[in-house]
């Protein structure tokens, strides 16, 4: 077992660079190596209620709303060439119109993949792709400003070159491409690109464990609020700590630049993953820095940076049979804009827990249930809270 959670530690480190795109969940190394399967097609129907649509401290609407879609999805990681994919297209309709508008029908697609190929001679090179254009973007990421307003389209592309120096150090150059696209309807709200290209180092200290440094430097394309730059500098390990559980950290610094304004911030990420028992794992991370949020409202000259930002998440998933799957979720998200022009003192938090159950009907049908509460901060100074129920069932073909 142990050879095969530290061969899952280097197919970790081939990815390890542009994992960021994808959740913060899944900064460590996988334990275990993943599987592979042909492709599989899904159809999914969901109802649910939520009681507070437009995530508001004063306009607590409820209402009902229908996911429905099909999706797709493959995985082969025992070639030359490594291809996943996991895709989704779909629609989601509430029976109140969306705030400030007289829409009730949002488009949900979706898709991730990854690909990586070994061209030889110690060289790789690999790609991460992450696409979304949904009503509630990265919901349990802590991301989406307000409620349901309008979907809203965010994308990531990673691509990473590596190559071997010998048979521990190796370097790298790095690419990436992601922005955030808001529904035109969404009241704070600023479209936004990214280009950040960089470079890096790795050290193989031994099967268990990968060293490296990174340098990057990234543009920001606003379009209401100032464009900025900033440049990283970034070490980090990777780490086996058993063969059930594993962990990676980076730390370092960020010099942010806007306009003729500069300084010098601090970044940490940590991630832990372990299998606790036979069918229980669980993940958790944390996060501080700035996060490059430099934003403003479409209808005031209110422009606010956020300089200090905590994100925390745990999350559990336990197989009490090979029928039924519980699920838990919980997070934390502190910002601080109060540097921003009007916005002394104001900060912003918000917290999020969900809890699902799935079980297995028959090998191609499956039934769910989920709840999901989040709490926080509203832009008025004042707090909403939100709870979601959701049940629905899932076809396998």
């Amino acid at each position: 077992m142990k050879s095969v959670f530290y061969k899952s530690l280097l197919l970790a480190g081939v990815f390890a660079p542009a994992a960021a795109a994808f959740s913060l969940f899944d900064g460590a190394p996988l334990v275990g190596v993943p599987e592979s399967y042909a492709v599989r097609y899904n159809a999914y129907l969901n109802v649910g209620y939520d009681d507070n649509v437009h995530q508001s401290s004063r306009d607590e609407e409820s209402g009902e709303f229908v996911r429905f879609g099909v999706g797709a999805s493959y995985a082969d990681y025992e070639s030359v060439t490594r291809l996943s994919y996991n895709a989704r297209v779909g629609a989601q309709l509430y029976n109140k119109d969306a705030n400030g508008t007289d829409e009730r029908m949002f488009t949900d697609v979706a898709l991730t993949a990854s690909f990586s190929r070994n061209l030889g001679k110690g060289s790789v090179f690999s790609s991460q792709l992450s696409f979304s254009h949904t009503p509630e973007p990265e919901y349990a990421g802590y991301y989406t400003n307000v409620g349901v307003h309008s979907s809203e389209t965010r994308w990531s592309l990673s691509n990473v070159y590596s190559q071997a120096i010998d048979e521990r150090w190796s370097w790298n150059v790095s690419l990436a491409y992601s922005g955030c696209l808001y529904g035109n309807d969404e009241y704070y709200s600023d479209d936004r690109q990214y280009l950040t290209p960089g470079i890096g180092l790795t050290y193989k200290a031994s099967e268990r464990t990968t060293y490296g440094v990174s340098a990057r430097y990234s543009y920001e394309f606003c379009e209401v609020a100032t464009n900025s730059e900033s440049a990283y500098l970034t070490a980090n390990v990777s780490h086996a700590l058993s063969p059930v559980s594993s962990f990676s950290l980076s730390a370092g610094a960020q010099y942010k630049m806007v306009d003729s304004w500069g300084e010098l911030y601090p970044n940490l990420h940590a991630s832990y993953r372990r299998v606790l028992a036979e069918g229980l794992s669980a993940n958790a991370y944390v996060s501080f820095a700035n996060e490059n949020v430099n934003s403003a409202s479409r209808y005031s000259n209110n422009e606010y940076r956020s300089v200090e930002t905590w994100r925390m998440g745990v999350s559990c998933s336990y197989a009490y049979s090979h029928r039924v799957t519980f699920g838990v979720t919980a997070g934390l998200y502190s910002a601080d804009y109060s540097e921003g022009t009007s916005f002394d003192g104001y900060k912003r938090e918000e917290w999020f827990v969900g809890c699902s159950m799935n079980y297995k009907l028959t090998e191609s049908v499956s039934a769910s249930i989920g709840y999901d509460y989040r709490t926080g901060d509203c832009y008025n100074g004042e707090t909403f809270a939100r709870n979601r129920v959701t049940t629905g069932l899932n076809y396998t073909f």
